[in-house]
């Protein structure tokens, strides 16, 4: 299948390019391996770091027992609940984006192979050069 644009990584930074080439009619496809959909912040970094940072503080102040295990527990449902929210239900609403969980790989100037979890071997082809005229274009009205 041919897209205009593809991107390699399902976190912010990745949501963000996909939300304005959505807004921009851009064809595009996503792909995603690693961590869950959402990458590092939602799921490693920022959010459950903080939130137990929060917590600890909190116990601390309120009660010398607090029990981390549902604390952690508590941070995980957090997490799932803002991937689902933030990324997952938003990615179901981009209707000129397709993702796939697998692992990009260049394979040529224009074409990126994916390989799955389950051993299928996708080849995508995007006209990297066309999108690059077009951002321009786009970037000039």
């Amino acid at each position: 299948m041919k897209y205009d644009l593809i991107i390699i990584g399902g976190g912010a930074g990745g949501f963000a390019a996909a939300i304005k080439a959505n807004e921009l009619g851009i064809k595009t496809l996503m792909i995603n391996s690693g961590l869950p959909i959402g990458g590092t912040c939602v799921n490693v970094g920022c959010v459950p770091s903080k939130f137990l940072i929060h917590k600890s503080k909190i116990s601390e102040i309120v009660s010398p027992d607090f029990n981390f295990e549902k604390i952690v527990e508590e941070e995980i449902d957090l997490v799932e609940r803002l991937r689902k929210e933030k990324y997952e239900n938003v990615l179901k609403n981009l209707k000129n984006v397709d993702f796939i969980e697998g692992k990009a790989k260049f394979v040529g100037e224009n074409e990126i192979e994916v390989s799955r979890n389950d051993a299928d071997l996708t080849q995508t082809n995007a006209d990297l050069r066309r999108q690059t005229q077009t951002y321009e274009e786009m970037t000039l009205n």
